[in-house]
């Protein structure tokens, strides 16, 4: 950028420049009037002399004043302008101290005084000067090129006055006549005086135009000078004795103009430092005082803010070091206020930061306060460095964490530890078993895996209430953490069950002899609640590597052999690799293991059975009424498997979800099929215990049944008694929920749960189907009874009867005797795939034409999401 141009901060003072002009205007005026009288008056020369002599004085102190100040202000960094002002007036200064002592009157100076000899002086100082800011205009105000430039400059017009000097002091007669006594001024001395004035005025042009413009130095003052030392020369082209107003005026007007340039250089050199020196002090002072507030500010807060020499001690700390640690900072090492347990680690950290091999440290660290107690403190320090990059300390910020910390811990220990108990729970079992798994790879060792769940538990929270329960598996959970080994995890799976791993055994004894002594240790009553109350537990346990070596084969295999021990009597423990040894469970190790893989292929297909209406239609006919969607599984070795075998194994490994997922989507498709000749049929889908309790199943299903298209009143929802009841209050909110949807919920297994009127008249269900024991009993006394009663209480409570299990004519007409609302069983079809079903005359009898169907809106299924 040009260095004339207006900087971005500068803006134009037009007061300044309009006083200026002011300035030059009287001046101008005051100078038109005195030629207008014709310039008369003469103070002769012995008046005049003194006059004239004290104001060449004046000039040149001013003109000597203005060198010092630039040359001694004068820097690198400033303008070289400045400094050329200065050169160019100390040269006037001689030169007029030549034009002084040569003036007429004057004592001989080396020649006789005259007025050619003041003339040649005068024109010498003044073209000096004309050109110099001339020069100035033009040039930027920039630095010079180099540190020693002032001083060429100063020498060439030392020069250049030395010159002058000789031509008029030896050399008089090279010089061309100025003045002619007798006649004045010569037309040389006025047309010179001409260009003096062109110069000056291209000058003040200049000036005037940066100064408009808002020119970064002091441009104003500048014009001034160059507009008032073109007055000053036209005065000298007017007068015709050496003591005339004209030659008077025009010597004023020079020292006024030398002023102007002493105040521009003032201004520049000393004001404009001067100022900026105030406004530095000024912004110093409110940094300062913003510091302060500031500091004011940090100790409000219950932070510490530290600053720590080379050496690890404390050099500076505002109030919150008090606050925190409540002693002294100057002197003191911080590491001796670290808890001692703490201390070599902060050390080595802070060593670290000092030796320059890590920028920042950040940690949490114990911190002992005077009254002794520990506090943990976030800790976050940097390095600071000098321009060298040497580090000269550190700088660090403490904030005390030890309500924050501590309720972490809690809220780490409640996700991980079981709420009743505070036992680890699920999660943090699986990563201790996960860990040591780990361990006794590397050892060589054995580890077990011990399933414990509570003999007849649900008896005794019937009978003595939960409260009760609840202290008697708080006891139990003290009983065995306090029988096992140091280093051995006893876990609270949920429920009745307990999970124990025993790592660093030796073999299946080791994990025998701590399993009798478990056992043992239950042999005794429990006080609890003012009740005596004897406890026993079945175990079942799996061994590191021989039964497996990944946490789920190990907890898998621990809950099969802890079934096994329940098989075997309870109050009792069973080796998973003591069961293999026998070949006991083979096939279901088998099935266990083919299961997953089995859903995951869809190799598990759904089959249906047809349901048909007691009552026989107007031809004698029995009406196909619904169908009920079942499980089948064909493997490729071991052929049909039982549902009653994989789909309690699926409940067991968690897999029952996407098994009822499976077949629920597969039954939802060809139903889909099958209502566009059949809309009349319904749909039943059997539901477990973990499908109704998932948060996700309500949505899940309606999501399904939109999907394909079928309205939820076609579908019925099969749970068996014991699940609807087990969990009443939970069950009644789930189920109301599928009930708003728009499905009809049947109880399953009706008979076999023991529901009471109450909670069977709260439950929102619609349809009681009822138990194949009780269907098969029908010829009997006792049997006939039950279902009489069965069937008079559904009627009364406005529920629909289904009897599943009809075998046989008999039991046909007996059920219909009972006014049974369906039927199910061999006697009307077995469980099919879906092609046989449709071959059945029972469903071809009532299928219609198909026809285009309207689209459903599904308008009532909407759940509320479960909390």
């Amino acid at each position: 950028m040009h260095a004339n141009a207006p900087s971005p901060g500068i803006r134009v003072d037009s007061r300044k420049l309009n006083r200026s002009s002011i300035w030059i205007g009287v001046l101008a005026f005051f100078c038109s009037l005195l030629w207008l009288n014709g310039g008369t008056g003469d103070l002769g020369l012995s008046a005049y002399l003194p006059v004239h002599t004290a104001m060449e004085t004046a000039a040149i102190v001013v003109a000597m004043l203005v060198f010092g100040i630039a040359w001694n202000a004068y820097s690198d960094e400033r303008p070289g302008n400045v400094v050329l002002i200065g050169v160019v007036l100390l040269g006037s200064a001689l030169l007029d101290f030549g034009h002084m002592c040569g003036y007429r009157g004057m004592p001989d100076f080396v020649t006789p005084s005259s007025p050619q000899k003041a003339i040649v002086f005068w024109l010498g100082a003044r073209y000096l000067v004309a050109f110099g800011l001339l020069t100035i205009a033009l040039r930027p105000w920039q630095p010079m090129l180099g540190s020693r430039s002032r001083y060429s400059i100063l020498a060439g017009v030392l020069v250049y006055v030395a010159i002058i000097y000789w031509l008029e002091l030896f050399q008089p007669s090279l010089l061309p006549d100025f003045f002619i006594p007798g006649r004045g001024l010569t037309n040389l001395k006025i047309g010179l005086e001409y260009g003096l004035v062109a110069l000056y005025g291209l000058s003040a042009l200049i000036f005037y135009r940066q100064a408009r413009h808002g020119a970064a130095f002091n441009a104003t003052d500048l014009f001034a000078a160059a507009g008032i030392a073109v007055l000053s020369e036209l005065c000298f082209t007017l007068y015709a004795s050496v003591s005339d107003a004209f030659n008077f005026v025009g010597h004023v007007y020079k020292i006024i103009s030398c002023a102007f340039l002493y105040r521009a250089v003032f201004v520049h050199s000393v004001r404009q430092p001067f100022h900026a020196l105030r406004q530095a002090l000024a912004k110093e002072k409110l940094w300062a005082a913003e510091q302060h507030s500031f500091v004011r500010t940090l100790d409000m807060l219950d932070e510490a803010v530290l600053e720590l020499l080379p050496d690890g001690r404390i050099a500076r700390a505002n109030n919150g070091w008090w606050q925190l640690a409540g002693r002294t900072p100057a002197g003191s090492l911080l590491a001796e206020a670290v808890h001692p347990e703490d201390r070599s680690a902060f050390e080595k950290c802070l060593q670290n930061l000092l030796e320059g091999l890590k920028d920042e440290l950040h940690g949490r660290f114990r911190f002992m306060a005077e009254a002794s107690y520990e506090r943990w403190m976030d800790c976050r320090f940097v390095v600071e460095r000098d321009q060298d990059e040497r580090i000269v300390g550190v700088r660090g910020v403490l904030r005390d964490i030890t309500k924050t910390y501590l309720q972490e811990r809690h809220i780490a220990h409640m996700a991980l530890h079981d709420a009743l108990t505070g036992l680890p729970n699920r999660v943090l079992l699986e990563d201790r078993i996960h860990k040591t798994i780990q361990l006794a790879r590397r050892s060589q060792e054995c580890l077990a895996v011990c399933f414990i769940d509570l003999d007849h538990f649900k008896n005794i929270n019937d009978a003595y209430g939960h409260k009760t329960g609840d202290a008697l598996l708080l006891a139990m959970a003290q009983t065995l953490e306090s029988s096992l080994r140091d280093g051995d995890t006893v876990a609270r799976w949920g429920g009745d069950e307990f999970v124990a791993l025993l790592p660093r055994l030796a073999g299946p004894d080791g994990a025998r002899e701590v399993a009798r002594k478990l056992v043992s240790v239950m042999n005794q009553t429990f006080e609890l609640e003012g009740q005596p109350i004897n406890a026993t537990f079945s175990m079942g346990i799996s061994l590191y590597p021989d039964d497996g070596d990944s946490v789920e084969t190990l907890l898998a295999h621990a809950d099969r052999a802890m079934f096994y021990a329940k098989s075997q009597g309870r109050n009792n423990f069973q080796l998973f690799n003591d069961m293999s040894a026998k070949g006991l469970g083979k096939k279901e190790l088998y099935i266990q293991a083919r299961l997953a893989q089995a859903i995951r292929d869809g190799r598990i297909t759904t089959w249906f059975q047809p349901q048909v209406t007691a009552k026989s239609g107007a031809d004698g006919v029995r009406r196909l009424t619904g169908v009920e969607a079942l499980a089948r599984w064909h493997d490729a070795d071991l052929g049909w498997i039982s549902p009653g075998s994989f789909i309690p194994m699926a409940e067991n490994l968690g897999l029952i979800n996407d098994l009822g997922q499976l077949v629920r989507r597969q039954a939802l498709n060809q139903f889909q099929r099958w209502r566009t000749v059949r809309p009349d049929l319904l749909l039943s889908l059997n539901i477990s215990k973990r499908q109704l309790f998932a948060p996700d199943f309500v949505d899940a299903l309606i999501e399904d049944a939109r999907r394909y298209g079928i309205p939820p009143a076609a579908l019925v929802l099969e749970v068996t008694e014991s699940v609807a009841l087990m969990e009443v209050e939970c069950a009644e909110e789930r189920l109301c929920q599928l009930v708003d949807a728009g499905f009809t919920l049947s109880i399953d297994d009706f008979g076999t749960g023991y529901a009471s009127l109450s909670q069977l008249h709260e439950l929102p269900v619609g349809e009681l189907k009822i138990d194949i024991s009780f269907v098969q009993r029908v010829h009997t006394a006792d049997g006939l009874r039950i279902l009489q009663a069965i069937v008079h209480l559904a009627r009364a409570l406005g529920l629909r009867t289904v009897a599943e299990g009809v075998e046989d004519a008999a039991t046909t007409a007996t059920l219909c005797e009972l006014e049974v609302d369906i039927l199910q069983g061999y006697h009307f079809g077995r469980a099919c795939p879906a092609e046989e079903l449709e071959k059945l005359a029972l469903f071809t009898a009532g299928a219609v034409e198909p026809a285009r169907p309207a689209p459903y809106l599904m308008t009532s299924m909407i759940s509320t999401p479960i909390s």
